[in-house]
């Protein structure tokens, strides 16, 4: 099987679950169970030395599939130099790795977003992703997490969005100063 027809085959699994159940946590967890069988796929896996934008501090890859809904699967690298910051999508995700470890973090939102500018939030879990692992961004407000690559190697890992998160503004959040800034997809 080539990468291609392993990716259609993916996404044609995604939009039957979402027709039938939607994006409800039952629905999400069903997708993640296809993320899980699509990181361990020989087909998307074998090509460890194909390019893998970061998505989060900027350099994009152009996605895997995208289609006039706004669902998209990307490819992403996070090297293990730096935490990227809490950040958001505006969309649910499925964040599943096949190479490497991701310390992934899940943070939570505390303030109702009423004031510009100002955000509280506090992180709620850390993770150890492994190859295989497979973890659910939950539809926003509470998409926020951080990521980074871990044990001095970069994290290798295919994200579904139920949004185009390509070209959706996100925002970064500073649990020190209790400050956010929103950022288009192109600037940091």
């Amino acid at each position: 099987m080539s990468m291609d027809n392993a990716v259609s085959e993916f996404i044609g699994e995604v939009k039957q679950i979402l027709a039938e159940h939607g994006a409800s946590a039952h629905g999400l967890e069903l997708i993640a169970e296809q993320m899980r069988d699509f990181v361990r796929n020989p087909a998307v896996t074998g090509d460890a030395d194909a390019p893998a934008g970061n998505v989060h501090v900027g350099r994009q890859s152009r996605p895997l599939y995208t289609d006039e809904t706004g669902l998209t699967l990307v490819r992403a690298r996070f090297g293990p130099e730096t935490m990227t910051p809490i950040h958001d999508h505006g969309s649910w995700g499925i964040v599943g790795v096949y190479r490497g470890r991701d310390r992934y973090q899940i943070w939570r939102r505390l303030d109702d977003g009423a004031t510009p500018g100002k955000a509280r939030v506090e992180l709620v879990e850390e993770l150890i992703l492994q190859p295989g692992d497979v973890v659910i961004m939950p539809s926003p407000p509470q998409d926020l997490h951080a990521q980074q690559g871990y044990g001095g190697e970069a994290a290798y890992e295919f994200v579904l969005f139920g949004k185009n998160a390509m070209v959706r503004p996100r925002t970064y959040f500073d649990p020190v100063h209790g400050t956010t800034r929103e950022v288009l997809p192109d600037q940091r």
